[in-house]
């Protein structure tokens, strides 16, 4: 399509059609023609417009947690009904006073790791991530601020639950009811080989129904990638950008020297006199005469030292890193040497002796040690900028070049790779990107006359597609169907008989004939009188829990039920009594656990009354045909 409009805009006619398109822009300018917010917005809130672009990202963010679904009509709703809701919330919670300040704005930004090399934050990739999911700085950074601010006021309006103790012991009752119960399952095994289904039966059965026996269309498409590891594995960095970021990272091969520390501490009270400080100084000064005079310093720290933890071990402080220790004794212990014992140091807890017994020198890994690490180090990062440098050159590529991908990947250095037969609910590989299958399955894309847009698979990978073939849907032959009808038939027939069988029990269960007598036969399965609680149903399958736990109490005689278990077939229960929870021996733990879930569930039934009520209060206009 993109040729032939190329081709086209050449002669007389197209100088013409040029000028007469032009008129607008000389008249009202180019400006406006670009200008983004002249498209309609998608909707209203309360005056507040939502743009074409939140609601397109919003649709993209939903496809991206759940890549094999396509855009559809739920799809849509849930976009643009979260966006009404957190246009609602926002303004609200901004009404109320909530706020997060520029700070800690930034702080919450730069801690994200994506962000981030080697624990860093990096301006620069920042931007680059932004740019490549077409987000600007501010506008991603208002994003944040939004989802922080209703957060805020969430927390708020959850927080102010509370619980009653009738409440809990209620819960606590019901949670610890007992309940005795027998059932029966009856499969549809058991009835089984009574089903007859015919010939005619099978034909009647595709006649009706013959839509659904449609094969789904289909297609086969070539495609290229760019991806940012693909990128970095074709880059060999120099010997001179190795040793560049060998420099750069020194710090990351560098460990750092440790000094093994013993100290005397003579100490002082909280708020020293000056005679105090004297006399502590005197002592710490007469210790260290001793210890200079031969004086063993491990058994006078023994004896002497007012850290009674060191002490023991003769002062002893171990392997000590920089920073662990007051400035003064680090200090001090930078200066000594192996065996020397400092002038006395005054800190805020006394005079101390410090003795450098031992020492582990400063240790770097040299260039070639960490040569490949480097190069690993250097790959990513250059690859990184490569591939956000190329990722415009990839879409002006797929673009210019719409009748396939041979010209994007020769350009770019790229392999044309080819699916296999997928449909529109994807298949294997790159078909499980529900983008990548939205594309291909577009009208122009499909017919194979142009490639697809590209498509931001994720921040690090692009992708563009070019049908080569394509097989419409069409209805498959009885004779290739039959089998499966024939056994769909056979497995439905036998599940009524089920059905109708569960139905009888419980009529003649309620007139009195007991379970055991009824559960007989091949394919049925009788379970005995047993107790459950909610907490503690054993294996019993949970739709026959849920069900004996909303029956009604027996009275004058047990109560029966029957419950579909699906492709398990039916069960019939008999509920015979019920008998309800103490919460008196229930226990702390327990009692705890109840609030939180009761303080849990009321917090989120606040929050969702306080939705509730701003919708109801608001003025709301969605514009649908913008969807």
């Amino acid at each position: 399509m993109l040729a032939k409009i190329r081709e086209k805009t050449q002669g007389i006619i197209a100088t013409l059609i040029l000028a007469f398109v032009a008129i607008p822009f000389v008249l009202w300018g180019i400006g406006s023609y670009f200008d983004g917010g002249s498209m309609a917005p998608v909707a209203k809130v309360d005056g507040v417009e939502i743009s074409q672009d939140n609601y397109r990202r919003r649709l993209e963010e939903l496809q991206s947690a759940n890549p094999r679904a396509a855009v559809n009509d739920l799809m849509k709703q849930v976009a643009i009904q979260g966006l009404v809701e957190e246009t609602l919330l926002t303004s609200q919670a901004q009404k109320g006073g909530y706020r997060i300040g520029d700070a800690e704005l930034a702080a919450l930004i730069h801690a994200d790791p994506q962000f981030q090399r080697d624990g860093k934050f990096q301006p620069a990739l920042y931007e680059a991530i932004l740019n490549a999911q077409g987000l600007r700085p501010a506008q991603f950074e208002a994003q944040v601020r939004r989802q922080i601010v209703v957060t805020q006021a969430q927390s708020a309006l959850s927080q102010s639950a509370f619980v009653t103790d009738a409440e809990i012991n209620a819960t606590l009752r019901l949670l610890l009811q007992e309940r005795r119960v027998s059932y029966a399952l009856i499969g549809g095994g058991a009835f089984s080989a009574k089903s007859n289904i015919s010939a005619k039966d099978i034909d009647d059965y595709y006649q009706a129904n013959r839509e659904s026996f449609r094969s789904p269309e289909a297609a086969r498409f070539a495609y290229v990638s760019l991806k940012a590891t693909d990128v970095a594995a074709s880059i060999e960095p120099t010997d001179a950008q190795l040793r560049e970021a060998y420099q750069a990272e020194a710090a990351r091969y560098v460990t750092s020297a440790k000094r093994r520390i013993s100290h005397i501490l003579i100490s002082l009270p909280g708020q020293p006199r000056e005679e105090d400080v004297q006399a502590a100084k005197k002592r710490a000064e007469e210790l260290l005469k001793q210890i200079r005079s031969g004086a063993d310093f491990a058994a006078l720290a023994k004896k002497e030292s007012s850290d009674t933890e060191s002490a023991k071990q003769g002062g002893d402080l171990g392997d000590i890193a920089p920073g662990l220790l007051p400035a003064e004794l680090e200090a001090a212990a930078a200066a000594l040497k192996q065996g020397e014992v400092s002038d006395p140091i005054r800190t805020s807890f006394g005079f101390h002796l410090v003795k450098l017994s031992g020492l582990t020198p400063e240790r770097g890994k040299s260039f070639e040690t960490v040569k490949q690490e480097l190069r690993d180090l250097v790959r990513k990062r250059k690859g990184e900028e490569r591939f956000y440098e190329q990722v415009e050159r990839f879409r002006n590529l797929v673009y210019e070049n719409p009748q396939g991908l041979d010209a994007v990947a020769k350009a770019l250095d790229l392999d044309v790779a080819q699916s296999d037969w997928i449909t529109r609910a994807g298949g294997p590989g790159i078909a499980a990107q529900a983008r990548v299958v939205a594309a291909a399955f577009e009208p122009d894309v499909l017919s194979g006359e142009r490639n697809s847009d590209a498509i931001d698979v994720d921040a690090q990978t692009m992708v563009a597609v070019h049908v080569v073939d394509h097989r419409p849907s069409e209805v498959r032959p009885l004779a290739d169907v039959r089998a499966d009808i024939e056994k769909m038939l056979m497995d439905r027939q036998a599940r009524e008989d089920a059905h109708a069988a569960a139905k009888q029990w419980v009529e003649e269960i309620q007139q009195g004939k007991s379970i055991a007598a009824l559960a007989r036969g091949p394919g049925i399965t009788l379970r005995a009188a047993q107790t459950l609680t909610r907490e503690r149903p054993g294996d019993t399958h949970p739709a026959i829990v849920n069900a004996v736990f909303a029956a009604a109490r027996p009275k004058t005689q047990p109560v029966a039920g029957q419950v579909d278990l699906g492709k398990q077939g039916f069960a019939v229960y008999v509920l015979e009594s019920v008998k309800d929870g103490d919460p008196a021996v229930a226990g702390a733990e327990a009692n705890a656990r109840v609030r939180q879930q009761l303080l849990r569930r009321h917090g989120a039934d606040y929050y969702a009354s306080y939705r509730e009520g701003l919708r109801n209060t608001s003025d709301i206009k969605i514009n649908a045909e913008q969807l």
